[in-house]
This record gives structure tokens, sequence and C-alpha cells, in this order.
């Protein structure tokens, strides 16, 4: 099963993106409209929209900030206690904004009228709540199908990963045992990272891992094709503390060998670039184009399209992958976010 980026197991995160805010100020200013021009009410109906849109805007927005500030907590919950809390949060609020609006805006200074204004604001806030934690449970099962949709497909687009690298390294391995012992022992432990990368199907790994897997990779193909093969690494000394989806960057080296350097008599130089900015991370695999690509076998190499695939997902279409071939240089870059705002 793949183990993708989790979203917090919070039933109103919905509430946190801009969509979420944007809907809520809307909804809230349409329950202010109805009750400020509902019928036989006196005074002028303008300004009491005014105030009355006032208070309950203060308090559904003091509300939802403190419900984010509280989410790291509330995630750890089961749904009873975030909707207990969803609620409690949202009366309290109602009662502080109440107490205040009866000095500053209504000057209520008898108790039974001030008890009376705080518990009608109290019924009105509690039904708008009713009404946000209907949507949003909606909204919460819909999306949690959604990602497990896109989990499953995560699941089979990967498990395409691991037969082909898995199989020729496998005859590489065996090849070496007949030839060179410690090149065998050492081509079987690169082999046994591929595997454990190949079993982490969709999870995320630093990105130091990733490119010490693709080393690994490299090497295990340097005893196959000899000095045919010649990468040419440009990455940063510091890498950034950042996480990306295991097998990212090694399936491009791959597909740049198995397009780049075994149609090739000669070989080819492979080039590696990793440039980082403030927001993204730009992954570039080149390698030259051969004559003729009629030597490659059939579902040789990666398939560009499933790697696309995968960061789409993965990425939730925030990713970027583009393909030129150009002046006889095939390059492949890749633009990912180094932050997930909407992951699953």
């Amino acid at each position: 099963m793949s183990k993708v980026p989790q979203s917090d197991a919070l039933l109103f995160s919905a509430l946190f993106n801009d969509r979420g805010v944007l809907a809520s100020l809307v909804v809230t200013q349409v329950i202010a409209i109805v009750l400020a021009f509902a019928p036989n009410v006196e005074g002028d109906v303008w300004l009491r929209l005014g105030v009355i849109s006032l208070f309950l805007h203060l308090t559904v927005l003091f509300s939802s900030s403190s419900l984010y500030f509280c989410r790291f907590f509330l995630q750890k919950k089961n749904q009873p206690i975030q909707i207990t809390s969803f609620f409690t949060v949202f009366i309290l609020s109602t009662i502080v904004f109440s107490f205040l609006y009866s000095y500053i805006a209504f000057d209520i200074r008898a108790d039974e009228q001030l008890l009376y204004f705080i518990l009608r604001n109290c019924i009105i806030v509690f039904l708008l709540a009713a009404l946000f934690v209907q949507f949003l449970l909606i909204y919460f099962e819909k999306e949690q199908q959604t990602k497990a949709l896109s989990r499953a497909e995560l699941d089979a687009l990967q498990a395409r990963i691991r037969p082909h690298f898995l199989y020729n390294s496998l005859n590489t391995a065996a090849e070496l045992t007949h030839q060179d012992a410690n090149a065998a022992e050492q081509a079987i432990l690169a082999l046994a990272a591929l595997s454990q990368a190949a079993m982490r199907s969709g999870q995320s790994v630093p990105l130091e891992d990733e490119i010490a897997l693709s080393k690994q990779y490299v090497s295990l193909e340097s005893w196959r094709f000899g000095s045919r093969l010649k990468v040419d690494w440009q990455i940063p000394n510091e890498l950034p503390t950042l996480a990306i989806p295991c097998l990212t960057l090694q399936p491009l080296i791959e597909n740049a060998v198995c397009h780049g350097v075994e149609t090739s008599e000669v070989g080819a130089i492979i080039k590696v670039e990793l440039h980082v900015t403030t927001g993204y991370l730009t992954i570039i695999v080149s390698n030259p184009v051969t004559a003729s690509d009629a030597k490659t076998r059939p579902n040789n190499g990666m398939a560009l399209e499933n790697i696309r695939q995968r960061l789409n997902i993965y990425y939730d279409n925030k990713a970027q992958l583009t393909i030129t071939n150009k002046n006889d240089v095939f390059r492949v870059k890749v633009v990912i976010p180094k932050y997930i705002e909407n992951t699953f």
C-alpha cells in the first residue's frame, strides 16, 4: 500500500485553505443578511446588517483561527472529540463577543437582558456551526474517497517500476559472480538497496537518500556497461532538508541509460543537474540521442509518462515534467514544489 504524504486527519482542515476561508465568509454573510432582513424587526435595517455582519464575522474568524492554531493537537483525536472542540470553540467565542457587544454596541446593562442576548447569539452561532459541520463531513468523506482512489492508482503506477530494473540488476549480479567475486558482492549490496527502495513505493525519502540510491544504481550499471557509461553530477554541495517521492531521480537516470547508453556503441555521458530555489526543486537529466533507437528492447526503461502521473498524484498536479529533444540531446526536466500544501 502506498504511503504517500498523509494530510492531517482533521475534519475541518478544509476551513484553512483559500476556498474554505472564502466559503466561510460567504456563508456567514448570507446568514447575517437573513437575520437583518427578518420580518417584524425594528430599527434601521442597514445598521442592523452591519452590526450582525461584524459580530458573526468576528466570531467565525476568531473561532477558525483558534482551531487553526490547535490543529496539530486536534488531528490526533477522533472525530467526536474534534466535533465537540469545534462547537466548544464557536460557543466560547460567541459568549466573549456577545459580552463585548453588549457594552459597546447595545449598551445592555441588565443581567436578564444580557443573559437573553448571549443565549440568543449562542443559538444562532450553534446553528451556523452545525451547518459548517454538516458540509465538512460531506467534504471530508468525499476527500477520503478521492485520496483512496489516488493511492490505489499510485500503487499501480509504482508497481511498474519494480520488475524492470530488478531484472537487469539480477542479471548483472549473476554475470559478476563468474568474473569478480568482490564486484558481485558490491552489486548485490546495491541491488539490496534498490530492492528496498522498490518496496517503499509511494513513500517520501530525504533528497540525499534519493541521490545516494541513484548513485548506487549507476555503479551497478557501470559493471554492465563499463566505460560506456559516464555520469556528470552537477548537484549543490549542501543539499536542502527536503523529502521527495522515493524513486524520482533514479528512474530518470535509468531512462537515460536505456536510451542514451545502451543503444550507443561508444556510450554516452549522462548529465544530472539539481537546482534549488526558494519554493521549488528542479531536476534535469540529459543524455545524447543515438542515431537510431531501434536496438532498444520492448518496454525498456521507465516510461516518462508513468513518472509524470506519479508526480501529479503525489503533488496534486503541482509538479511539472517537460521533455525536450534538441541538437541531439534528450532532456527531461522535473520541477517539484519544496512544500506540499494539499497532499494525502
